[in-house]
């Protein structure tokens, strides 16, 4: 189940519940840091895929034009999830981008989150977080 996927946006819907666990399993393409191929017709602009999508951070709407390959994303803000963080999100190791805030997600930032040595962009605000944030992150 969803071997290849590395963009995931299903923000400002009104899912309810907990992130369901075994939903993160399956999402191979991010468990690993694949070597990219280097398409001969993209050699100036490097590996990229050829479809286009607009990506909405913090409600700024961006075109991106010629994604990259190793772009991988999770964006599941603005709903109504409640429980913790799973964990397992910690394995996920080729995400560049993890968007969960504005839900209900309480508890401690889980330390498998120092794993996500590839993130360039963790948001997590807007929730009922406690403890402490962990050193990595």
């Amino acid at each position: 189940m969803y071997p290849v996927l590395r963009l995931l946006d299903l923000s400002s819907n009104a899912f309810t519940g907990n992130l369901p666990t075994i939903f993160f399993q399956h999402f191979r393409a991010m468990r690993k840091i694949y070597p990219s191929k280097k398409r001969r017709s993209d050699e100036r602009y490097g590996y990229y895929y050829e479809n286009s999508i607009a990506v909405v951070t913090k409600g700024l709407e961006v075109e991106v034009v010629r994604i990259l390959c190793l772009y991988t994303t999770i964006d599941l803000s603005n709903n109504k999830f409640e429980g913790h963080i799973p964990s397992i999100i910690g394995g996920l190791i080729a995400l560049r981008v993890l968007n969960l805030s504005h839900n209900g997600l309480g508890g401690h930032i889980p330390r498998s989150l120092e794993s996500l040595s590839s993130v360039g962009s963790l948001d997590l605000s807007g929730n009922h977080l406690v403890g402490e944030i962990p050193r990595q992150l």
